[in-house]
């Protein structure tokens, strides 16, 4: 909720105006008050143990799945060099990637060992162009660790939320500031203004926040990113 809330109140500072006018009780100090109120959730949060856990395993996380993509580019390379009615489409190692690049951990996983078991079916004639068992050994080892650690972010994710409840009188202080908020926001611009009806609508809030989280999961794809340089 803090940083739902935090696009809320970037919104309504900027709109404040707009809001005056619509009823006396949005002022200044409704909008310290909600500052206040934002700042004590996302306290809670920052300073709890387990989302101190959360964001090493997460940080673990992603140095894997970087890991993952740079290795997908070198073991691609024996893929294309075999060159015998094999193609890296028919390994999987296009929908891995799609996985990867859109911070999809549970379908990166799924679709990294399918890529693992066409590796290991096929190995013969890939090993005749340079591949080594150590490398699928590494890519096996490597599978295991972001799956051990995706489990990690998960539980730790679960163990967040039961302390949220814990602190549920905080959140909900929030919510009521925020709730009328969201709806005079949607009385004000429902009817001229589509654009600023977005940063007061929950469902397009949530869409944003998830969209950011994606951002800073998902792995830059290395090809792409030399490309462009």
């Amino acid at each position: 909720m803090p940083i739902i809330a935090g696009f809320v109140l970037s919104s309504v500072t900027r709109d404040l105006e707009d809001f005056k006018d619509y009823s006396i009780i949005f002022n200044e100090e409704y909008l310290t008050d909600f500052e206040d109120k934002r700042k004590a959730c996302t306290e809670l949060i920052m300073t709890d143990s387990v989302n101190v856990a959360l964001k090493a395993t997460s940080a673990k996380l992603r140095d894997q799945l970087k890991e993952l993509s740079i290795f997908l580019v070198r073991i691609e390379g024996y893929i294309n060099m075999a060159n015998k009615g094999t193609s890296g489409e028919r390994f999987g190692i296009k929908k891995l990637r799609q996985q990867l690049y859109k911070g999809n951990v549970e379908g990166t996983i799924l679709n990294a060992r399918i890529f693992m078991t066409n590796l290991t079916d096929n190995k013969t004639f890939l090993m005749e162009k340079g591949m080594k068992q150590e490398q699928l050994d590494s890519l096996k080892t490597l599978i295991n660790t972001i799956e051990k650690l995706n489990f990690e972010q998960n539980d730790f994710l679960s163990r967040r939320a039961q302390n949220c409840l814990s602190n549920i009188g905080t959140f909900n202080s929030l919510w009521y500031l925020l709730q009328p908020v969201l709806h005079a926001g949607k009385a004000i611009y429902k009817a001229n203004n589509e654009a600023k009806l977005k940063d007061y609508t929950m469902l397009q809030l949530r869409k944003r926040m998830n969209h950011e989280q994606k951002i800073d999961a998902a792995v830059i794809d290395p090809i792409s990113s030399a490309t462009n340089k």
